[in-house]
């Protein structure tokens, strides 16, 4: 039984009978599904009109067995039908169901794929562009290409990584140059923290202070590296970054310390006028935060010396002292039990590519030189270092910088942990550096740049000056832990200064601010050029310091 409501959604050639058909209540129809259409005949062979399920949606009534056809726009009846049983229904109901899920047809003049300007997706224009699949591709391929030379470097050296206890000569702890140094680091630091007493307890005078303090600092620097010459140049690679870190923050701590005592003085000179504190200091001189503290210490400045927080600024993950450090509320212990995880299986890596691929890579480099010195052998050298260089250098940024640097933040609360930016992403040697080691370039801003500029030397100048203590910084860590003098690190690092002026005038030339070329160069003249070679110079000269046999 079929009782008509809305003819106009229905597809029929007999208008006048589907018009009468709304006027009369229910009537006997045959009914027939025919794909994703719904066909009501007269008799067996005359349609008298059909209804399309992707048009309509259905509202089933069970308890009186009705099924109502609905418009999908507006919600109107088109047609009811109801069952005599409810089999019959069922059937009718199934059909719609399986009609609904089935795979809709579509013609040549509803699929019509050239619709819309579009771009090919490897073009650069493309607004869309998702790379993965290929960039997994890449990453398999480099893992067959890397099991590959593993299987080879085994087949041609073994294992040496067996070997690597021995090679550490360890001695005992009197003898031993590198606990010596320790020992004299830790009495200048503690020297260091006696000479601010004098300045603020007994007020010796200004000239004498600064002359101690420059003696102490130029101490820290000779002393641990005349003791440690003879130790293996790992050992004295890693004292002499120690060491290198406390003679920075020695000097962080005289500077701040020295400005302190002079502000103090000028608040006692002001503080029994009328005028707020602030009206005597630039902001530039001194920020809200620590003057409060300045004035709050003026009357007893020894009490500014604090001894536990002297310490605390040795042990924090910061070059720049401060009178204060945000702290965090606690420790994250399951936190900190990742990143100390995360740190041991980084030496264990950083090992195992020393001594199974760098090493024996580098000393056989050295014997072909030395009998065959070309150019052809020295770029396939170099492009096989390249490899195990980079990764030895992406490994000790992550587990210098993101892992023990945030274990000592954590173990101290450290709050601020920005420790580094995307320096990976860096289009240019100046980013780079501004990016990468953030607490020695606030160090380097804080204590060489700022200066400079406040001497009366122009920003260039000042930059120059900055790469100029870089240059020598990186050299004198080099040289000293292998007990030679190349000054090869001083000139690749100094060389950058007037190249990076070079390289902005480029960019701005050829209109190269955006491009990935800059990123390019960045990690050819990184990982391909510079590091390596400096990896052979050096090496090169520690073996023939040693009398290595060729």
């Amino acid at each position: 039984m079929i009782k008509v409501y809305n003819p106009e959604l229905l597809i029929s050639d007999a208008s006048d009978k589907l018009t009468q058909l709304v006027r009369d209540d229910f009537k006997p129809f045959i009914l027939r599904c025919e794909q994703h259409k719904l066909c009501v005949l007269e008799n067996e062979n005359l349609i008298l009109f059909s209804l399309l399920f992707d048009k309509c949606q259905t509202i089933i009534d069970e308890a009186q067995l009705t099924i109502t056809f609905v418009s999908q726009k507006d919600q109107s009846k088109i047609i009811a039908i109801k069952f005599a049983d409810k089999k019959t229904m069922s059937y009718l109901q199934h059909n719609i169901n399986s009609r609904k899920t089935y795979t809709q047809y579509m013609g040549p003049l509803a699929y019509q794929p050239v619709r819309k300007e579009r771009t090919s997706l490897l073009s650069t224009e493309s607004p869309e562009q998702n790379f993965r699949g290929i960039l997994n591709l890449g990453i398999l391929i480099l893992i067959a290409n890397h099991i590959r030379l593993i299987f080879e470097n085994f087949q041609k050296y073994g294992l040496l990584i067996t070997n690597v206890f021995w090679k550490f000569e360890m001695m005992n702890i009197n003898g031993n140059p590198i606990m010596q140094a320790l020992l004299m680091l830790m009495i200048n630091l503690f020297i260091g923290f006696g000479i601010q007493y004098l300045q603020f307890k007994r007020e010796l005078n200004t000239g004498i202070i600064r002359t101690f303090n420059i003696t102490n600092i130029v101490l820290t620097i000779i002393i641990p590296c005349y003791l440690i010459q003879g130790s293996h140049p790992g050992l004295n690679l890693i004292l002499l970054g120690v060491q290198f870190i406390a003679f920075m923050k020695l000097i962080s701590y005289a500077h701040f310390m020295r400005n302190t005592y002079f502000y103090i003085q000028r608040i006692k000179q002001v503080k029994n006028k009328k005028v707020a504190l602030d009206n005597f200091f630039a902001e530039y001189e001194v920020n809200a935060e620590n003057l409060k503290i300045l004035e709050k210490y003026a009357q007893d400045q020894s009490k500014i010396l604090d001894f536990k927080h002297f310490l605390y600024f040795l042990a924090a993950p910061t070059l720049c002292f401060q009178l204060s450090y945000l702290r965090t509320q606690s420790i994250r212990k399951v936190w900190l039990i990742k990143r100390i995880i995360e740190y041991i299986f980084v030496i264990l890596f950083l090992v195992i590519i020393w001594f199974q691929y760098t090493e024996p890579l580098v000393e056989n480099t050295y014997k072909m030189l030395s009998k065959a010195p070309t150019l052809m052998v020295l770029m396939d050298r170099l492009l096989k270092l390249a490899i195990p260089n980079t990764y030895m250098w992406m490994a000790l940024f992550y587990g210098q910088f993101q892992c023990f640097l945030n274990i000592t933040a954590e173990l101290l609360r450290f709050a601020d942990r920005e420790f580094y930016k995307d320096w990976w992403n860096c289009k240019n040697l100046e980013e780079y550096w501004r990016l990468w080691n953030l607490p020695v370039h606030h160090w380097l801003v804080r204590h060489v740049y700022f200066p400079c500029l406040k001497s009366g030397m122009s920003r260039t100048v000042s930059n120059m000056i900055v790469f100029l203590v870089s240059a020598l910084g990186h050299e004198y860590i080099v040289s000293a832990s292998i007990g030679v003098v190349e000054a090869w690190a001083f000139v690749g690092m100094f060389a950058q200064a007037p190249f990076m002026l070079l390289q902005k005038k480029l960019e701005k030339l050829l209109k190269l601010q955006d491009s990935q070329l800059g990123n390019l160069m960045f990690w050819m003249t990184f990982c391909f050029i510079g590091q390596p070679i400096m990896i052979f110079v050096y090496y090169f000269r520690y073996l023939e310091k040693i009398g290595h046999p060729i």
